[in-house]
């Protein structure tokens, strides 16, 4: 029982620090690729699939997700410059 009091107690200041930058209406998954991409300096779409936090997410939900978030300017693109078919995220929220 106590485990899942701190488990508990974890996903209330998870959910205070998503508030404070003003992502508490993005879905879950919305919220993970996010959060993940503001933790790497650059990443891509592979790199997300990669990863086994997205192991049961589908490439159609992680681009439609990437896709959100881009059009939202929660996080931005560029296109590598030794494989153009590459295409490196970023985080740019201001918060």
């Amino acid at each position: 029982m106590e485990a899942l009091e701190r488990l508990f107690k974890l996903r209330e200041a998870l959910h205070e620090q998503e508030m404070a930058l003003g992502i508490q209406d993005y879905s879950e998954i919305e919220r993970s690729v996010l959060e993940f991409v503001s933790n790497q300096k650059q990443t891509t779409i592979s790199d997300i699939l990669k990863h086994p936090y997205f192991s049961k997410i589908s490439l159609s939900t992680v681009n439609r997700v990437v896709a959100k978030l881009l059009s939202i300017g929660a996080i931005k693109s560029q296109q590598a410059e030794d494989d153009k078919r590459k295409m490196y995220l970023s985080f740019c929220l201001d918060n």
